[in-house]
């Protein structure tokens, strides 16, 4: 009898347990339910513009990839859409992550074209040399970091820096057959003004040239000027004049006449 007595008490325990457990589950999810129903009462809402995906730079924003996300007014970030239809058919200049906020910042001018056209702004071109994995830093040049150029010229094999903090605006990869063997080499596609890309031209044929990967925040120095020494001319002083003697000459009956000699010294 004591051991069906065990048992049923083990048995209403475990029921008891169970039900606390399940009772407990209840009211910790309405409390949760509650607790999110009074967040979202005291946090205003807006509707903003995201990116539906992930984007490369240079794509143009359409209904398929974009969608709209609930955002808390106070921290709409600056340059926000509320509407689709505001940004359709612009193009990013940036990279854009799957949920992040279209901001105007990060959009090329309307009409600037896709692709690597919207990043060239006015005054500005777009040059692409070759490099291989050294010249290239190893891979760790990327789009939308600063380099250097560093140019190799002449048998001493000086370096020169001929251009510094310049943006790469893409990184593409090639094949070309050299001596019957495939080989695989680097482009770099680089912002420069019309002066700079002349210079970038020149340098190419004189010799090899490198990229130095450069920190973005570090500002280019600009050169001093170098000061001319201004050399003051001395005046020459007058020479002096020579003096002048009168000799009187007579000549019998005639009018004394008087004639005016020089010396020289």
């Amino acid at each position: 009898m004591k051991k069906y007595g065990t048992l049923i008490a083990l048995a209403v325990a475990v029921v008891f347990g169970i039900a606390a457990v399940v009772l407990a589950n209840k009211w910790l999810t309405s409390r949760a339910t509650e607790t999110r129903t009074i967040v979202q009462e005291k946090v205003p809402l807006t509707q903003v513009v995201i990116a539906g995906k992930d984007l490369s730079i240079g794509s143009k924003l359409t209904a398929e990839n974009l969608s709209l996300a609930d955002w808390p007014k106070a921290n709409v970030p600056k340059g926000s859409f509320y509407k689709i239809e505001e940004v359709l058919d612009r193009v990013i200049v940036t990279k854009m992550r799957a949920g992040a906020p279209v901001v105007a910042a990060e959009l090329a001018a309307p009409g600037s074209g896709a692709g690597l056209v919207s990043l060239i702004g006015p005054g500005m071109r777009a040059m692409a040399i070759r490099v291989d994995e050294v010249i290239g830093v190893g891979g760790f040049i990327l789009p939308n970091t600063f380099v250097d150029v560093i140019s190799v010229q002449g048998k001493s094999k000086s370096a020169k820096t001929v251009l510094k903090k310049i943006e790469v605006l893409a990184i593409a990869q090639e094949t070309f057959v050299e001596e019957g063997k495939a080989k695989l080499v680097r482009t770099v596609t680089l912002k420069v003004d019309l002066k700079q890309a002349e210079m970038l031209a020149s340098t190419t044929h004189k010799g090899p040239i490198h990229l130095v990967l450069r920190n973005p925040t570090e500002k280019v120095e600009k050169p001093k000027p170098v000061a001319k020494k201004v050399v003051k001319k001395k005046r020459r002083k007058p020479a002096p004049k020579a003096p002048t003697y009168d000799i009187v000459v007579v000549r019998g009956n005639k009018s004394v006449e008087k004639v005016a000699l020089k010396t020289t010294e």
